[in-house]
């Protein structure tokens, strides 16, 4: 599903609160659903979302798979970026730069994205990941860019 089929074409200010009220039907069959992101604020240029590390998030070895941490930061630069957008506007990452801190085996994740550039053609997002407890342990630091394209019709 994509944020058109959700009834969302274009920016509002209300673009990122009716995304968060329907995050279901839009993570619906797509990886971010798959992973378990869930989405708790989205606005131009800052996101938040969380992640609960259990066994479909772990590799082998127990600790969270570095591919899954790396998709969740990537949502979560997303729904930082979308808001972000003129009408005629989509985007698609384009790069990311994973630093992995830490290891975790269990428990919740947080990921704040936050703008660091927006211009014609490129958005940058700086992405932490940390655990969400009293400790707020890093876990990961990610740079993300993402490509702004004109959207598709028809």
């Amino acid at each position: 599903m994509t944020r058109q089929d959700a009834g969302f074409e274009g920016p509002t200010g209300e673009i990122g609160a009716l995304a968060i009220a329907q995050q279901e039907a839009v993570f619906r069959d797509t990886f971010p659903g798959m992973l378990g992101v869930h989405m708790l604020e989205a606005r131009a240029g800052y996101a938040r979302g969380t992640l609960e590390v259990g066994p479909t998030v772990r590799h082998p070895g127990g600790f969270a798979h570095g591919g899954a941490l790396a998709g969740f930061g990537d949502t979560v630069a997303a729904w930082a970026t979308f808001p972000a957008l003129v009408r005629g506007q989509d985007f698609t990452t384009i790069e990311f730069k994973a630093n992995f801190l830490s290891g975790v085996r269990e428990g919740r994740l947080v990921a704040e994205a936050s703008q660091v550039h927006k211009g014609t053609r490129t958005m940058v997002l700086e992405v932490k990941i940390a655990t969400d407890d009293d400790a707020h342990k890093p876990v990961a630091l990610m740079l993300v860019t993402q490509a702004i394209i004109p959207a598709r019709t028809g």
